[in-house]
């Protein structure tokens, strides 16, 4: 649809007006910021907000234009292109209303036991491709077993007494993953928290992040209803 540049500063102003107010509502802050201000201080609380920072603040600058007159609304001296105003209006969907986890990730997630042999467990990785699985420990919480957890364990054995394989638990190789392999988070976080989570991994050097596994109120304790790799948000149209 096209509208009239009259019309598409209306829109823009009134959009941009939605988003200063909600970045208000998330900061608090105790007086008057300027925007570019509001904009960082939400960020740290704000992953959707994070990712779209710099968009902010360039359409601060096309707000200040549209606006910078005693006379506006009846005198417009700048007007937003077509294009720009599609772009903002899908900078304003992200930060207002991010695409939550599930429906998005939602999937049957096969969860292995401290019981279950290790060849059985490998070939189900092979088949899938996966990198690493959830299994159940000993007192019901979700842990994750990867592939660099079980190389560490055949590096040990190779070193070490030799034992067959096939006869192999999962409850002796668990023990060689070192923690924040994976994280849980719940159904309402969004896909700009999952993205962050695995940039932060990255950045900060710390044990590589696997995976982000989705329960119904974000516990350890509760049956996975969703699945997050890295490869997955490569994919994600949302993400760029």
């Amino acid at each position: 649809m096209v509208t009239f540049p009259v019309d598409r500063a209306e829109e823009f102003i009134q959009l941009f007006n939605r988003i200063e107010k909600f970045l208000s509502q998330l900061v608090n802050p105790k007086k008057v910021v300027p925007f570019s201000q509001l904009v960082e201080a939400a960020s740290v609380l704000s992953a959707a907000v994070k990712a779209n920072k710099n968009d902010l603040k360039h359409f601060a600058k096309l707000r200040n234009a549209i606006v910078h007159d005693v006379d506006y609304p009846p005198h417009i001296v700048a007007v937003p292109s077509q294009e720009a105003l599609l772009r903002f209006t899908q900078v304003a969907q992200e930060v207002l209303d991010p695409d939550p986890l599930i429906p998005m990730f939602a999937a049957q997630v096969r969860c292995f036991s401290l019981d279950d042999t290790l060849p059985g467990v490998l070939r189900f990785m092979r088949i899938n491709d996966f990198s690493q699985v959830i299994v159940i420990g000993t007192n019901g919480r979700l842990t994750m077993l990867t592939v660099e957890g079980i190389t560490k364990w055949l590096a040990d054995k190779v070193e070490g007494d030799q034992i067959s394989v096939n006869k192999v638990t999962l409850d002796s190789v668990i023990d060689l993953e070192p923690p924040g392999r994976f994280i849980i988070m719940s159904p309402d976080k969004t896909i700009f928290d999952a993205a962050d989570a695995f940039t932060n991994s990255v950045h900060c050097e710390a044990t590589r992040l696997y995976a982000i596994v989705i329960t119904e109120n974000g516990s350890d304790m509760d049956a996975p209803i969703g699945f997050v790799t890295p490869w997955d948000l490569v994919h994600s149209p949302r993400l760029r």
